[in-house]
């Protein structure tokens, strides 16, 4: 199967999960419920609630997203460069951001099961999987695309036949 009916299918996941929550109810006291003791300021509700008529749909949403967001950088690679140390990197990059977010979401329903989490760094440590993991984790993505951007990216084979059709071009336009 090639890399962009992958692309075409996560993005039809996507649609599908996009119109099965917009199609359904919106939760209740999704935009807030009024605050007990002081008018005008809202809180967030009930968690539980809010998800109990998408279920889990948000979970298999941001799956869908991720694995997307890997092909992408994946396709940015051309074909005749894509070898098994790529495949490797990336296949353990998403896997990180895979793990990352199962552990968010697992700690965030943890919590809405039993009203305690764990506090790590003074923040729940669903918040915590955010803030450092979600973006940690694409940034082995931003390290990979750094340290091998000669490699796989821009090699300097493909920049001298770059070059070289510039100067053809360039040659071209000096003899009209």
């Amino acid at each position: 199967m090639k890399i962009i009916h992958v692309v075409f299918a996560l993005l039809l996941v996507i649609a599908g999960i996009t119109i099965f929550v917009l199609a359904g109810d919106p939760p209740m006291g999704a935009t807030g419920v009024p605050h007990p003791t002081i008018a005008g300021l809202s809180m967030g509700g009930d968690g539980t609630a809010k998800l109990a008529e998408i279920g889990r749909a948000p979970y298999y949403f941001q799956i869908s997203v991720i694995l997307l967001a890997g092909s992408l950088l994946y396709m940015g690679v051309p074909e005749h460069r894509r070898d098994t140390m790529l495949k490797a990197c990336f296949a353990a990059g998403l896997a990180f951001a895979l793990f990352v977010w199962i552990m968010l979401w697992a700690g965030y329903e943890s919590y809405l099961a039993t009203g305690e989490t764990t506090v790590i760094f003074g923040f729940p440590a669903p918040t915590n999987w955010m803030f450092w993991g979600v973006w940690g984790s694409f940034v082995a993505f931003d390290l990979f695309y750094v340290f091998a951007f000669r490699r796989y990216f821009l090699h300097p084979d493909d920049e001298a036949a770059f070059e070289a059709l510039v100067q053809e071009l360039d040659a071209e336009r000096g003899t009209d």
